[in-house]
């Protein structure tokens, strides 16, 4: 387990008939189209993450976790999550990398809470929902249609989205599996 990334959160139970026990439960923080690309490079073929020096994020290190664990908890967020922490664009609450974003007038990080927004809306779920792994790629593959991802990613060039809904769905379906 790679503890650095986890978000302990303390739950008291009030069970009739029991003590009242507190206890403390480990998440994975995580963006929703973070975890959907752990996802879909896993449905492009890729078994294993290596480290990214480029930009030093904990993607690597993320999705092996989620490939190996699929009982991993998550707790989903629109902010900067456990694979931005280590990353040379992390600038504390906001991502201050400007490339990428496909969206003119808008930062990376507006760019990243905007589709998350659209992912929650579309999965019935809000930010601090914790479920497994599994459990969201579940979720994903019953609400997730290939037109949906064309939604999501509404800004960005119609091959480019393509591949991502081909692979996002060849994830879903052979994690699912599992």
């Amino acid at each position: 387990m790679i503890g650095s990334l986890y978000r302990c959160r303390h739950v008291r139970d009030n069970s009739a008939g029991k003590p009242t026990m507190s206890t403390t439960t480990k998440a994975l923080l995580i963006k929703p189209h973070h975890f959907l690309d752990v996802i879909k490079l896993f449905g492009s073929g890729l078994e294993r993450f290596v480290p990214n020096l480029e930009y030093g994020h904990d993607l690597w290190r993320v999705g092996n976790e989620i490939l190996d664990n699929p009982d991993v908890q998550l707790e989903l967020t629109i902010d900067n999550d456990a694979i931005c922490a280590p990353c040379r664009f992390n600038g504390g609450s906001a991502c201050s990398d400007v490339a990428s974003a496909h969206v003119t007038g808008i930062s990376k990080d507006e760019w990243n809470k905007r589709i998350d927004q659209r992912l929650l809306a579309l999965l019935g779920l809000e930010t601090g929902a914790r479920l497994s792994a599994r459990e969201l790629g579940r979720l994903a593959k019953q609400k997730l249609a290939p037109e949906d991802v064309f939604e999501v990613w509404k800004e960005h060039p119609i091959e480019v989205t393509t591949k991502r809904a081909g692979f996002l769905m060849a994830g879903l379906q052979k994690y699912t599996q599992r």
